[in-house]
């Protein structure tokens, strides 16, 4: 008999993998890199070894291919979930301690569940309207309590401005009935490096020291790609429902290596804040029986 993980273990190591992003990013900073530079390299480092990948096999080649009628769709896709996340999230990484991004980022998907209701006409539930304000009240307390920290208040808002980005394009997404797929990612971040590549030419077009190269190879590996992949594998093994609220754990992963590696810490009251935040995403998650 062999055994076979269970679909929850990969999503435990999808969110291990995107805690990794706050820390990579310190250690990119720590060794030259720019917030610009470790954006654009990142999005085109995974979109050349997707597109490789992509060419190299004949049915996924095939789907890439018929993939240019959406287009249009793509372009926007990834100015919203590509540029603004990678550009925002990268840059508030430079001003804010590492929870402080993390919980932030994933608090303004709450903006997700106000677009899906008006627009989507998805049923608002209690669960929803209680999610919305566990949210809201953790950010008001994260912004209100972590703002005296040097920089952090302008990190909060760039946090803020990535998470509001990704929480738009999954609802675009959801709208435009987009699908997923590996073809489907290397159009997202094609056009995502196009983007990206404006404020780093726009910033010298330098490259980072080599010293700051492995943190890059890193951020594209793990988080980058493996992070998508280790999605994949659990929603196709098991329920997307599960692995969704298993995911919602990526800020501690993240909290817990920026304190072990950097020693960054949130306040007492931060601390209640981001509790809300995560007490909030898990009531979003909810759907009754």
């Amino acid at each position: 008999m062999r055994l076979r993980p269970r679909p929850e273990f990969f999503a435990l190591l999808a969110a291990m993998a995107n805690g990794t992003i706050g820390s990579f990013n310190r250690f990119g900073f720590a060794a030259g890199a720019t917030h610009n530079q470790i954006a654009f390299l990142k999005c085109c480092g995974a979109f050349l070894l997707l597109s490789a990948l992509c060419l190299s096999q004949p049915e996924l080649r095939e789907r890439l291919v018929l993939l240019r009628h959406r287009a249009r769709h793509f372009a926007l896709l990834a100015f919203l979930g590509v540029f603004c996340l990678y550009f925002f999230e990268t840059w508030a990484f430079a001003e804010a301690a590492i929870p402080l991004v993390s919980f932030l980022t994933y608090a303004a998907g709450g903006g997700t569940l106000v677009l899906s209701s008006l627009i989507l006409k998805e049923k608002v539930t209690l669960a929803k309207l209680i999610a919305f304000c566990l949210i809201l009240a953790g950010v008001g307390l994260l912004y209100s309590h972590e703002g005296h920290m040097t920089g952090s208040r302008l990190g909060i808002i760039l946090a803020l401005l990535g998470g509001l980005g990704y929480a738009l394009f999954i609802f675009s997404a959801k709208l435009f009935t987009i699908g997923s797929g590996l073809p489907h990612l290397v159009w997202l971040f094609g056009f995502g490096s196009l983007y990206l590549s404006a404020p780093w030419v726009y910033y010298g077009f330098a490259l980072p020291p080599l010293s700051a190269i492995w943190p890059v190879v890193a951020l594209v590996i793990l988080p980058t790609i493996g992070g998508f992949w280790l999605t994949t594998k659990a929603i196709m093994g098991g329920n997307a429902g599960s692995v969704q609220v298993i995911e919602t754990s990526d800020p501690l992963f993240a909290s817990l290596m920026a304190f072990l590696l950097f020693g960054d810490t949130l306040s007492l009251v931060g601390s209640l804040g981001a509790a809300l935040i995560m007490a909030g995403l898990l009531c979003a998650l909810y759907k009754p029986s």
